[in-house]
């Protein structure tokens, strides 16, 4: 079968059966593109063989990130995951023979990630920084830092929800996440006053929870979807204020995430817990922050016992 067959299937397989998020297709498109660049449009799935993934990985080691530098060992995984894993889809199916072992691809061994967050000080400055002189911007804002500090969203589950969906009177909402998971999310005192003082300065009627800061009307505009704000406005945002705030290490909204996450294990909340709320499919994700928790609690010892 040739490739471009095999991808039309597999992706298929990915949002019908693996109920893959439009993020994750996106990604393993970029991969599997590559793919098929290398191998050539009249290749078969037989004709993907050890020579095309050392080309493969010669063209990952190669890319940079924006600032000129390497690129990490876990985005280069990033590239060589899809391209296992189709190769096991076209395995089960039969769709060639002979098929390369998608044992053959070997993964980067990846650092290990800071999943630290950022402590009670950073947490403060980064929601007392302003951007902007203009007070629905800053209101925005300070709403959707507090959010994602306080729910442990992802950035597209942040970006997609509506103001239907949120009950601020009872503080929780529902959302489908990744992987088509229905999960329920609690928000703080303070999350629903940061979003019930946002939306008292907007003067529309959209559906979307935060919209860009674009000034020009859309005569048409019916619903707000074209004013909807991007994760790309979100993680600028986040970086930007982390910068002003006088955070040395990078913000962004997962580092919220993470900080969400330990400042709840650190806090006593058991792991199961936590794993529910972040929207983990498997409980080994939300082990590595363990690890933290564990440190804090060596600090703890060593103080208290000689």
């Amino acid at each position: 079968m040739l490739i471009t067959e095999g991808l039309e299937r597999y992706f298929r397989h990915l949002r019908n059966i693996q109920n893959a998020s439009k993020y994750t297709i996106r990604n393993y498109e970029k991969s599997l593109h590559l793919l098929q660049e290398i191998a050539g449009e009249k290749a078969h799935v037989r004709d993907v063989d050890l020579n095309i993934l050392d080309q493969i990985n010669d063209h990952v080691f190669e890319l940079k990130t924006r600032d000129g530098s390497p690129i990490s060992q876990r985005t280069r995984n990033i590239y060589l995951i899809p391209i296992r894993s189709f190769l096991k889809f076209c395995l089960k199916r039969d769709l060639d023979d002979p098929i390369l072992s998608p044992d053959k691809i070997e993964l980067v061994k990846a650092d290990p990630r800071d999943v630290s967050g950022l402590d009670v000080d950073e947490m403060e400055a980064l929601r007392n920084c302003n951007l902007s002189k203009n007070p629905l911007i800053n209101a925005r804002d300070r709403a959707i830092i507090e959010m994602l500090y306080s729910t442990g969203l992802r950035i597209s589950e942040l970006c997609a929800l509506n103001q239907e969906n949120l009950n601020l009177k009872t503080r929780e909402f529902t959302i489908r996440g990744k992987g088509k998971k229905i999960r329920t999310v609690y928000m703080t005192e303070r999350s629903v006053s940061c979003l019930e003082s946002y939306l008292q300065l907007r003067e529309d009627h959209w559906p979307p929870l935060f919209i860009n800061a674009r000034s020009r009307k859309d005569e048409f505009e019916t619903n707000g979807e074209s004013r909807r704000i991007s994760r790309t406005a979100i993680e600028v945002m986040v970086r930007d204020r982390g910068r002003m705030a006088g955070i040395t290490k990078p913000v962004t909204p997962h580092v919220l995430r993470h900080t969400f996450a330990t400042t709840l294990l650190r806090n006593g909340a058991d792991l199961r817990s936590v794993q529910e709320m972040l929207g983990h499919s498997d409980i080994s994700t939300t082990q590595i922050y363990t690890h933290f928790v564990n440190a804090d609690l060596k600090k703890t010892h060593q103080k208290y016992l000689d």
